[in-house]
């Protein structure tokens, strides 16, 4: 009973067991089912470890049918009529397998459409030449067709045919094959094997997949393709995707050059980081002839950092050429930083000069190696390669003469990047040079020169362009000269670890001497006189110091004036005229309410009332029917006092207002005795006046501020008036009779006088 009962819990246990390992299994399966709509494939159970990619990976190149009892067919060739056909000798079935190996068919069989029910074909090793007719075959999941005589693959050929997972086309003599054979198709593929084939080429979109999700694996091995191309110009778009793709075999083949940016760019990825997108495909690349040159570099410096997880087998592809390189490891090369020897030799069409060896280094400071020595050039080259690091080696030659050739290769390349720019080492040593470039040596200025072993008397001053630490001159002898005193601040102190690098000896009877410890007598400078120096330090001070003086004067001419003139009517005393009819002459805008009120208020009545002034207010005063600018200059001639209000509408000048302005800064400037009183109502600074002469009031503060409210502005106004005028009536007092004075019996008055019935808007 208890061994009954123990049976009964293994079976148990081995049965959840069994469950517990199909759940994941029918999981994955299921999901490759409903992916390429096959419910027919079967995933092993070996498949059931690893990530969920690397299980769909392992279901689909495991996969297998579960259909059985396929009907046979057979062939029956006439070889008295034309091709040969399909028949049937057993019952009906709802599949059918044909095989026929190693026969004579040069067509496929010619009612094979007939037979919809076909699964699997196998015609190997026959003489077929086209696959023009099997398309119809939408239940084909195999088609083996190795060893024949196929020689052309239409992207059309498996056009509808969804169920179709292997194909098996190798051996044949496949030489061309339609772009997007392998990029169009949308059914599923699993394998295609073209290997064995005349393909000399393969387009990128048979390299790989976008309308099919996975596939396992396509086979290009033993062909001859020497590249890739793209004949359709597909791109790989940022928003695109490629799939999780499959093994893309291309090993056996004769491609030598690995894919640069530029490759990669014609090849449709126009960034280098969208090669990425293919990381979940495999490239078998190994028994290639490569040439590991500069362009392998710029593969393994991106590869660095993922070199320790390139584990799998065919990454191991290994260098064919240089020798030095010889069946190594690309690998290898990454982990161990080999990377010197990966350099691309440059021919003529590279710019490389005839005769010269030249190659790109990209490992060593990204720099291009010209070897042009030991070739007895006489000229510079008038071309170099593109590239942006030159060293270039011209030593053992017979130059002679650099400065005409360093112009004219400048003038003639002027449309061209001028290659000197990009020299980073120039070896021109053991030539023949006697004279250095007198121009265009600063284009050399991030280069190191070697001139040693050149028979060189002379430095020009545009070496000093250069760097000395940077050129290697060995010791000159030369005869010097006053203009070579510059050497001494250009060569290399004592202390500098480039002292050798140039060395400038001079002859000087029969001495050899440093140039270093060589004074300007002894190389001949004229020595200047002091006193001469000083006179012209002091002529050229006085010169600027009267320059400055002269522009100060003139921006501030009327403020001087004003200034100038109150001390000189101070020390000078004061003469009156014969005849002065007005104590004040009021100038201001009329047109102004606020103004014309406080004068009728308080101006007025303080000066004419209190202190019995004689006031003429051209808006009360002037006489109706006489030219105003006449009876203005006329009143001003014999008026001591201007009173100017400026306000806003002074900003900008007005007719009127501008001649009163003017006539009475007239006065102003040819009588002593005459004086202008500005009172600032509207608050204006001195850059918003007009005239800069009544600016220059404000400037030094000669003027009255309207909103000074610490005592009366009338009575302020009175006494600087009244002031002035005391000074008068003393002159008069002592020079005239009353009579003479006396306003009744003045003869201007008599002319002009004053018409009460004329008066200003209220």
């Amino acid at each position: 009973m208890r061994m009954r009962i123990n049976i009964i819990l293994i079976t148990f246990i081995l049965k959840v067991f069994i469950l517990i390992q199909a759940l994941p299994r029918n999981q994955i399966e299921e999901d490759m089912q409903s992916l390429f709509n096959r419910s027919d494939l079967r995933c092993p159970m070996k498949c059931n470890k690893g990530p969920t990619l690397f299980k769909m990976s392992c279901c689909i190149c495991h996969s297998k049918s579960d259909v059985k009892n396929l009907g046979p067919l057979a062939i029956v060739d006439k070889r008295n009529h034309y091709g040969s056909e399909i028949v049937n000798y057993g019952d009906k079935h709802e599949f059918y397998a044909l095989s026929h190996r190693h026969g004579h068919l040069e067509f496929m069989p010619g009612n094979i459409c007939n037979f919809k029910g076909l699964f699997m074909i196998d015609l190997s090793f026959n003489k077929i030449k086209t696959l023009d007719i099997i398309s119809c075959l939408t239940n084909l999941d195999t088609l083996m067709l190795r060893g024949n005589n196929i020689q052309y693959m239409n992207n059309n050929t498996f056009m509808n045919m969804r169920f179709l997972r292997i194909v098996d086309l190798s051996m044949n003599i496949i030489s061309l094959m339609d772009p997007g054979f392998l990029f169009n198709m949308n059914g599923s593929l699993f394998y295609l094997n073209l290997s064995f084939n005349k393909m000399h080429t393969l387009d990128i979109t048979n390299a790989i997949a976008t309308k099919q999700e996975y596939f396992c694996l396509v086979d290009y091995s033993h062909n001859s393709i020497k590249s890739l191309t793209n004949e359709e110009t597909w791109k790989l778009k940022s928003n695109s995707t490629v799939g999780h793709g499959g093994m893309v075999n291309l090993s056996n083949n004769s491609l030598t050059s690995f894919f640069d940016v530029n490759t990669l760019r014609f090849l449709g990825f126009e960034h280098p980081l969208l090669i990425g997108r293919l990381m979940f495909y495999g490239f078998d690349l190994r028994d290639n002839k490569w040439n590991c040159d500069c362009k392998v570099f710029q593969f393994a410096k991106a590869a660095e950092r993922l070199v320790q997880v390139m584990t799998r087998d065919y990454f191991d592809v290994k260098c064919y050429s240089p020798i030095s390189l010889k069946d190594r490891l690309i690998v290898t090369i990454i982990k161990e930083r080999q990377y010197d020897n990966l350099i691309c030799n440059l021919s003529f069409a590279d710019k490389c000069p005839r005769k010269c060896r030249c190659m790109y280094q990209p490992a060593v400071r990204n720099r291009t190696l010209i070897d042009c020595s030991n070739l007895h050039l006489m000229t510079l080259p008038h071309m170099l390669p593109d590239y942006n690091v030159l060293e270039v080696d011209l030593s053992n030659n017979s130059l002679y003469d650099l400065s005409n050739q360093f112009d004219h290769i400048h003038n003639h390349r002027r449309t061209i990047k001028n290659y000197f720019e990009r020299i980073r080492f120039l070896n021109v040593s053991n030539n023949h040079i006697q004279i250095l470039p007198r121009s265009n040596l600063f284009h050399l200025r991030d280069a190191e020169i070697d001139f040693r072993g050149n028979i060189i008397h002379s430095l020009h001053r545009s070496i000093a362009d250069l760097n000395p630490c940077n050129i290697y001159l060995d010791t000159i002898e030369m005869k010097c000269e006053c203009e070579d005193i510059w050497l001494q601040q250009w060569l290399p102190k004592n202390d500098s670890k480039c002292i050798k690098n140039v060395q400038v000896l001079c002859q000087i009877e029969k001495q050899i001497i440093a140039i270093q410890f060589m004074t300007k007598k002894n190389l001949g400078c004229r020595i200047p006189d002091t006193n001469v120096i000083w006179i012209s330090a002091v002529i050229v001070a006085a010169f600027i110091t009267v320059v400055l003086l002269s522009a100060i004067i003139f921006s501030f001419r009327f403020e001087i004036f004003i200034i100038g003139r109150k001390f000189l009517k101070h020390f000078r005393g004061t003469s009156y005229p014969l005849t002065l009819y007005y104590d004040v002459y009021i100038a201001c805008n009329e047109e102004d309410e606020k103004i014309r009120l406080w004068l009728t208020t308080h101006l007025l009545p303080t000066l004419e009332e209190s202190n019995m002034l004689r006031v003429f207010w051209p808006c009360r005063d002037s006489e109706i029917g006489v030219p105003r600018e006449e009876e203005m200059i006329n009143v001003m001639s014999h008026t001591k006092t201007f009173i100017i209000i400026l306000s806003e509408e002074y900003k900008a000048p007005v007719r009127w207002n501008e001649k009163e302005w003017k006539h009475a800064w007239h006065n102003y400037t040819h009588d002593l005795n005459k004086e202008i009183v500005i009172i600032n109502y509207d608050l204006l600074e001195a850059n918003e006046i007009a005239k800069r002469y009544l600016g220059a009031f404000l400037r030094i503060g000669q003027f009255i501020d309207f909103s000074n409210h610490k005592k009366s502005i009338e009575n302020e106004i009175a006494s600087l008036i009244t002031k002035q005028d005391n000074n008068l009536k003393k002159y008069e007092r002592k020079h005239f009779s009353h009579s003479q004075i006396d306003n009744e019996k003045n003869p201007f008055l008599k002319q002009y006088p004053l018409y009460s019935e004329f008066r200003c808007k209220k």
